[in-house]
This record gives C-alpha cells, sequence and structure tokens, in this order.
C-alpha cells in the first residue's frame, strides 16, 4: 500500500530494489571479506570520506595497514596474508605522490621478470625511475624490506650515486648497472666498500640515524596522504579532552575534542548565509560537527587552512556537535 502511494509521486521500486541489493552484498562483503572490501574501496577512490579515513578505520578493525612496497606492492591496495593467518591492508603504489604509472608499471614487470629488488642499485638499474620518484619511494618506506640501513642513510647514498652518474639519469643507470654486474650476489652500492683502504673503511662505519616517528607520520602525510604508521593526532598535545566514543553518553553537554578534518561540506541557508558540516576522525571513531552560520563567520576559514583543530559545542543525540569553537592544534 505504502508502495503504491508512493509510486504515483515518482517513487522508483527499481532503483530501490537495486540499491538494497548493493547494500546487502556490500555489507555481506565488508563483515565476511573486511580487508579485501576495504582495499577495493581504496583502490577505487570511492567513497564520502578521503582514502585516509578507510586506512584509518581498518586500523580501528584491528587489520594491520602495510606501508608501500616496491617488491610487495600492486598498482593498486591489495589484502596480504599475514604470518598469523590474518588479513594485511597492503597500500598500493598509485598512492605515492608523484609515482608515473609508467615507473609503476615497470616495477611490476621487473619483479614478474627478475624476481624482487634486492638493493638500490639493483632497482635503478632495472627500472627508468626519475629523482624524485627514487625518494618519495625511500622516504615513504618503499624500500624497508630491501635495504639493510636507514632511510636517511639509503637517501645519502642515493646523492652519492647521482655524483657519480654526473647528475643524469642515464648516468646513474649506468653507475648501477656496472655496480650490479661488479657486486654480485648481493649488491651492494659501492664496489669499492670491499677495499681495505680509508675511504672504503669509512663509508662502511656511516651509520646515519633513522627517522624518528613523527617523522615517519610527516612524510606518509605529504607522500601518501595517508598515516600508516600511527595516527596524525599521536603527537599533537592533548588536555583532557574526551574521544568520539564518549559523546553517545555526553548529550546536551558541552565538550572539547581533538579531530583531524576528514571531509566537510559547505551549503548556503534561505537567508544567503553560510554554514558548514565537518567531518573529523580521532584515534577511536568519525565525529561531525555543524558549523552554523554565525561559527562559520568565525571559524569556517579555519576549515580550510587546517586539518589539525580542538572543537568545542554542545553534543545532540550523541551524533554530532554544534560547534562553538574552532582551534588550531600545533602540528
Amino acid at each position: 500500500m505504502m508502495v503504491e502511494k508512493f509510486a504515483g509521486f515518482g517513487f522508483c521500486k527499481a532503483h530501490a530494489a537495486t540499491y538494497a541489493d548493493i547494500s546487502y552484498r556490500m555489507t555481506y562483503l565488508k563483515t565476511h571479506h573486511t580487508a579485501e572490501f576495504l582495499a577495493a574501496m581504496c583502490s577505487a577512490g570511492a567513497g564520502f570520506y578521503h582514502v585516509s579515513a578507510y586506512v584509518e578505520e581498518a586500523k580501528r578493525w584491528g587489520i594491520a595497514v602495510q606501508l608501500p612496497s616496491v617488491n610487495r606492492s600492486r598498482m593498486e591496495y591489495t589484502a596480504e596474508a599475514t604470518a598469523d593467518g590474518k588479513k594485511a591492508l597492503r597500500v598500493g603504489l598509485m598512492q605515492v605522490k608523484g609515482l608515473r604509472v609508467e615507473t609503476i608499471l615497470a616495477i611490476l614487470r621487473s619483479r614478474e621478470t627478475h624476481g624482487p629488488f634486492r638493493s638500490l642499485e639493483d632497482f635503478l638499474a632495472r627500472v627508468p625511475a626519475e629523482r624524485d620518484e627514487v625518494e618519495a619511494l625511500i622516504k615513504c618506506g618503499a624500500f624497508d624490506d630491501v635495504r639493510h640501513n636507514s632511510r636517511p642513510a639509503l637517501l645519502w647514498q642515493w646523492n652519492l650515486l647521482q655524483a657519480k652518474g654526473q647528475h643524469t639519469h642515464q648516468g646513474v643507470r649506468a653507475v648501477c648497472a656496472a655496480a650490479t654486474a661488479a657486486a654480485g650476489t648481493p649488491v651492494t652500492l659501492f664496489v669499492e666498500m670491499d677495499r681495505d683502504d680509508s675511504i672504503a673503511l669509512a663509508l662502511r662505519e656511516i651509520d646515519t640515524a633513522d627517522y624518528t616517528q613523527q617523522q615517519k607520520l610527516r612524510y606518509e602525510r605529504e607522500i601518501l596522504e595517508v598515516c600508516v604508521s600511527g595516527h596524525p593526532l599521536d603527537f599533537l598535545p592533548r588536555n583532557g579532552e574526551v574521544w568520539s566514543d564518549e559523546l553517545p553518553r555526553l548529550h546536551g553537554q558541552r565538550v572539547t575534542l581533538c579531530g583531524w578534518v576528514v571531509t566537510y561540506r559547505h551549503v548556503g541557508t534561505k537567508n544567503y548565509r553560510n554554514m558548514m558540516f565537518v567531518t573529523l576522525e580521532d584515534q577511536r571513531g568519525l565525529f561531525e560537527v555543524i558549523l552554523f552560520p554565525d561559527a562559520y563567520d568565525k571559524y569556517g576559514g579555519m576549515v580550510y587552512e587546517t586539518r589539525s583543530m580542538r572543537v568545542t559545542g554542545v553534543v545532540q543525540d550523541g551524533e554530532h556537535i554544534n560547534g562553538e569553537m574552532l582551534e588550531r592544534l600545533k602540528e
């Protein structure tokens, strides 16, 4: 009866059936094949939220998230079996900012033909990657399962390698190919390190400290736009703020939370004023803040300038906050 009533006003029963079928299928996959479901979502760039929100959701569901890897990643996100029999979410090479599709395809073809990369030189001899691409891969951790030293040390070696190749891409590849042929297995950066002189000794004794956890997160944010090694708010100051999962029991109360902006939607009112719906997250979940016109006039611009902020407002229905004040958190 109700369906027939709505049908007279343009209600499309075919659409309703289709959406119901899609919802059921997605709910089933999300429940029984969670890692694969999230990998598909991240690869497609689908959904209302930025891909970083789905990565954080994977962590909250107990799914390990792995950094991109020149030896393990494919172009897209993938679900990967771990040693304990569980599934992990592997970030795809598509997520590395500035990495060309041609370079990704060259990496995949070389792995398929010649096996995994054994060193930086081996990679450079086989893949025509540009300087910025190599630096991005090193800084975001894509060589972590290849290298035998820290990321800063690998960058230092890469810079020396460029100097030996006279700063040209062809020169670097020639140097790498020569080093690979001369060094055999395993491949090392400098064949001269096998010599017993002061220069070789100095090269062997170089010990560069790795990035701190905070530095790793910063590079992941810049290069991947997702944080794998932690949450963006892990190193930001807290002073007794509540957590997002505490909001349902705080209805009607004024609260303060720390949040990381996931997405926002700007709308206009019938009085031609501006307001905004802002979705943020902390380490425990998502929450929504509504900036009505008066609050938007004061703080709306901040949403375009920073992603980390402290929010104060009144909890409504345990689902959203009527925002009263926003403060920029020091990053």
